[in-house]
């Protein structure tokens, strides 16, 4: 039976009990999709694809929701909205152009937008009403300080990638923390030095990993986590980045993890001690958990364990409020009151 999330049942659904022996696809995507069940592996409930193919990724979280396949809820913006004519983009030369953008993402199911630095502030303020008026979160790619500033002024609810400035003053944290802006750095590929994921292959023996061994491709496992650049710790700048989001955050605001679909599944995990960095491990868990959750603007639903939302729960084998990096030590996993082995 197809079921509601408060358990009601909604419509009897007939399912072939054979169907995964003998059809691996469903259309053109796959069955057996590592990319989401690997974030599953790893306790990540819900994602946020901030620049989708709107023919893939939407019919995918819809796979993922009917049980066809593994993985967590999965959100997207669809296509970003990118300046000029392309492949996945139109020029947006007016309020009506950016309108019918918008409703094109709306009617895929987007609950999101991604503005990618459209040239013009009047384009990004077009952007900005139209989605406040469908009730639609607008996220952004970050750039220089101006631009974040002017984008957050007009409405834009938050921004990808890290603040090039080290360290952030006061009355730059307190315009984002009274703005209640969220900002999510994207620790992996942040940085004014090498990326800080290039931290996490150097420090450990990932190719060695069982878990990792078990989800992820050699392909995508074993040439980048084998052969890696050693450099001193003070080569990344992590430390420096979770210091202005949790300046950012102590004035008011937000913060967010995710892993930019680097690593996938630890890289999750990758943020949050980063994160832990600047902030104390209880600190660092909301941000992972209730600040992701307000990012995509679904923190009535998800995020925490309240009466009237998703059953959503990792079950540990440590405690990372004594070890942060004990996140990453999962026997189970819940999503939605269906549990899984991690």
């Amino acid at each position: 039976h197809v079921v509601d999330a408060t358990g009601k049942t909604i419509m009897p659904a007939i399912v072939d009990p054979h169907a995964h022996h003998h059809r691996e696809h469903t259309g053109v995507l796959p069955r057996r999709n590592f990319e989401a069940a690997v974030y599953l592996a790893y306790g990540v409930t819900t994602t946020m694809d901030p620049i989708g193919w709107s023919a893939a990724v939407f019919p995918e979280a819809e796979m993922i929701e009917a049980g066809l396949t593994v993985g967590p809820r999965v959100f997207s913006t669809g296509e970003n909205m990118s300046p000029g004519d392309g492949a996945r983009a139109n020029e947006i030369g007016s309020y009506a152009e950016a309108e019918h953008e918008i409703n094109r993402l709306l009617d895929w199911g987007a609950i999101a937008l991604k503005q990618y630095g459209q040239p013009r502030r009047a384009q990004r303020q077009w952007i900005a009403d139209i989605a406040r008026r469908n009730g639609l979160m607008v996220t952004g790619e970050g750039a220089d300080l101006p631009f974040n500033l002017g984008t957050t002024m007009d409405g834009q609810t938050g921004f990808e990638h890290p603040m090039s400035y080290t360290p952030l003053y006061p009355d730059v944290a307190k315009f984002f923390g009274q703005a209640k802006a969220v900002y999510s750095p994207t620790f992996v590929v942040g940085g004014a030095s090498a990326w800080n994921e290039q931290y996490f292959w150097q420090s450990e023996d990932l190719w060695k990993d069982e878990k990792q061994r078990s989800w992820l491709p050699w392909r995508h496992l074993i040439p980048t986590t084998r052969r890696r650049m050693l450099r001193p710790e003070t080569d990344y700048t992590f430390p420096m980045i979770a210091q202005g989001m949790a300046d950012v955050i102590a004035e008011g605001g937000f913060g967010a993890i995710g892993s930019h679909g680097q690593h996938h599944g630890i890289g999750s995990h990758w943020e949050m001690w980063m994160v832990a960095t600047a902030m104390d491990p209880m600190q660092t868990l909301e941000v992972a958990t209730m600040h992701g959750a307000r990012f995509l603007g679904l923190h009535e639903d998800i995020g925490s364990l309240e009466p009237g939302k998703l059953a959503d729960l990792v079950v540990l084998n440590a405690n990372p409020l004594d070890d942060i990096r004990s996140t990453a030590d999962i026997e189970l996993v819940m999503k939605a009151g269906t549990l899984y082995r991690a």
